[in-house]
């Protein structure tokens, strides 16, 4: 019997490091799924401004103006400004003035970079007569300008608008020419403030 047993735990040797050898491997851990930003809400369509004439509340009852919405809502052909008694600008007053421009083309609608959406610039003249330059004593004409400035914006209705107002003294121009020649700064600022308005 002896010369069979170193055989036999040779064989129960081998069987086991078989065995061990062929133990499964853990599963390895997935990776984990990367976080998605949240869903940003949807938001409503904005609204063309609604055709028609405007008339701005500018908190100021000796300033008002009007301006009108072409059809398709996309520009402004017109708009009208009114001034009723207007304190001093310049070393001048007005009793009542009134200003309409219109254009060919209507101001477009569209973001401008001082995040207004429109605006309207005009060098109103006040006075134009004959005079001489006190520099040089030469006659000639004096033009007198009050530049007018007007910004503004839609909101997300088309239904509201709102935005700025400025009216400054543009001094005194003098040409050997009774033609109009507006001054190219605003000079210094008599009035500000802020308006609103609601579609028509």
């Amino acid at each position: 019997m002896k010369k069979f047993i170193i055989p036999l735990l040779t064989v129960v040797m081998v069987v086991s490091i078989v065995f061990a050898g062929c133990a499964p491997t853990p599963p390895e851990t997935p990776p984990e799924a990367p976080e998605l930003p949240p869903e940003e809400p949807e938001q409503p369509p904005t609204e063309l401004p609604k055709p028609g004439e405007w008339t701005a509340s500018t908190g100021a009852s000796e300033f008002t103006f009007t301006f009108t919405v072409n059809p398709d809502g996309t520009g402004i052909p017109q708009y009208t400004y009114e001034f009723e008694e207007f304190g001093w600008c310049g070393d001048y007053r007005v009793g009542k003035m009134t200003g309409v421009l219109t254009w060919g083309e209507p101001i477009p609608i569209h973001p401008l970079p001082s995040g207004a959406e429109f605006s309207f610039v005009d060098d109103h003249q006040l006075y134009s007569g004959r005079d001489e330059d006190p520099l040089t004593g030469m006659p000639g004409w004096i033009h007198i300008y009050w530049h007018i400035v007007i910004e503004g914006k839609f909101d997300e209705t088309g239904t509201q608008a709102s935005g700025t107002w400025e009216v400054s003294s543009a001094g005194k121009v003098h040409t050997l020419s009774p033609l109009p020649s507006p001054p190219s700064s605003e000079g210094t600022v008599c009035q500000e403030g802020t308006w609103d308005a609601s579609a028509p």
